[in-house]
């Protein structure tokens, strides 16, 4: 079991502290004695004094684990910075990295507890004088005396599954309802009474934790978007327009969404949209196309996809040959879209499962009866708090994009302040923050290729 892992699990400073000075004593290039004083003072400045010096001594021997220990006994959440440097490791190793017994604890929960600290970490206990261990025990409590799978120590108590395994499927295109495909049509032929599967949400609360640390600006939205999905249930959300200002990480939020549930998104622009292909175009045309929802199905072999309408405010407004807003609204309503006549196919498409999430900077130039279909969230810009857990997600996506998909050192205090500074001056748009991180690790490797 990876100490951090099981430092999660303690319900208190002390056992936490015990358990990992044990631990540690196996660490043969480590005096204790330097630091048991200050250690087991009692006193929570000298404690934490200690515990960095640790994680310091930890590193130099090459012990990463035992030293992100080390910073998790010294995190405050009277001072939420405290967790900065540690807990994107930590989530990073739970996520990527360490393996352990699934009977032994569940990653599940242990996903739950993590949730906790880093709501410590945005500043949401600090008020509360006592440790991030009984806190976290604390808003624990309910879910772990009503959960059976937390803890299991033998066979008989193997967790159980809340749902049954079920077939979900969906003839999206029935072959009594249709009429022969022309030649640029031929892939949907393979859709006739074929029955396509549906895509069913598994880990809910994996799900959501991920979210919350990767976009700690938008919990709120977050919650908001995942609140139609159930445990065990086909995928299939209401209609959402997730709205806010430039940068903010809306269609990034979308993706990940996708990811993180096994789904596929299926992206239209609609910034690039000045007419009503999005329906389709009719069969006699010489150049007519399917809508865009039967195509997201056709391409991802599945009934029910995400389609995501990328900056829907900006698409043409003119008449004159359709608009995309107007387009839109027959798949909307589900009733309907369960028998849309697709103008190209010439046959009646199921397609009410398919979840439609549309982004904006604002819903001003939105007719009202779109907006009326679209449930509106607020995707709010991000804050100076949340750079450090931003920062370590970046990077992350920045080292797998170069290949290097291991452990990635955190930013240092100095580093996090010249960024946070950028920042501000770039709006606190994600997409700068990409650039700026960037520019930030090239300047570390210059430097140390020169020293």
């Amino acid at each position: 079991m990876p100490l951090p892992v099981e430092l999660l699990w303690q319900k208190g400073w002390p056992p936490a502290a015990l358990l990992f000075w044990s631990r540690i004593s196996e660490v043969k290039v480590l005096s204790r004695d330097l630091v048991a004083a200050d250690f087991w003072s009692g006193e929570k400045e000298r404690c934490k004094v200690a515990c960095q010096t640790l994680a310091d001594l930890l590193v130099a021997a090459g012990h990463g684990e035992e030293a992100i220990a080390a910073l998790m006994l010294a995190a405050d959440p009277v001072e939420p910075q405290t967790f900065e440097i540690m807990l994107p490791q930590l989530s990073y190793g739970i996520e990527h990295l360490w393996d352990w017994p699934v009977a032994t604890i569940t990653r599940n929960h242990t996903l739950r507890r993590l949730g906790v600290w880093w709501s410590a970490a945005r500043g949401d206990f600090r008020d509360d004088e006592h440790s991030i261990f009984f806190i976290t025990r604390l808003q624990m409590l309910d879910q772990d005396t009503a959960s059976s799978d937390l803890v299991v120590t033998g066979e008989q108590n193997r967790p159980k599954h809340r749902y049954e395994p079920r077939d979900f499927s969906l003839v999206v295109i029935q072959k009594d309802k249709a009429t022969s495909f022309s030649k640029d049509q031929s892939g949907f032929k393979d859709l006739l009474d074929v029955r396509l599967p549906l895509v069913v949400a598994r880990d809910l609360d994996t799900v959501r934790t991920t979210l919350m640390t990767e976009y700690p600006h938008a919990t709120t939205a977050i919650d908001l978007v995942l609140r139609d999905l159930r445990e065990g249930e086909p995928v299939r959300l209401k209609a959402v327009l997730l709205t806010g200002p430039a940068g903010v990480g809306k269609s990034r939020l979308v993706r990940r969404l996708g990811d993180l549930l096994g789904i596929g998104v299926y992206r239209y622009d609609g910034s690039g949209a000045s007419d009503n292909m999005f329906g389709g175009c009719p069969k006699a045309w010489s150049s007519s196309i399917p809508s865009a929802p039967a195509r997201a199905i056709n391409q991802m072999r599945i009934a029910n996809p995400i389609v995501m309408i990328d900056e829907a405010d900006k698409s043409g407004t003119s008449t004159h040959n359709g608009r995309l807003w107007d387009a839109l609204l027959p798949f909307l309503e589900r009733e309907t879209a369960a028998r849309h006549r697709d103008v190209s196919l010439d046959a009646e498409v199921n397609l009410s499962f398919i979840s439609y999430i549309a982004t904006a900077n604002s819903i001003e130039p939105l007719p009202a009866p779109l907006k009326d279909r679209f449930r509106i969230i607020k995707v709010p810009p991000p804050r100076v708090l949340d750079l450090p857990l931003l920062a370590a997600n970046v990077l992350q996506e920045l080292a797998v994009e170069n290949g290097e998909h291991g452990f990635v050192w955190p930013l240092a205090h100095d580093e996090l302040e010249v960024i946070a500074r950028a920042w501000e001056k770039a709006g606190f748009s994600i997409r700068k923050l990409q650039k700026i991180l960037e520019a930030t690790i090239e300047a570390r490797n210059a430097s140390a290729v020169r020293h």
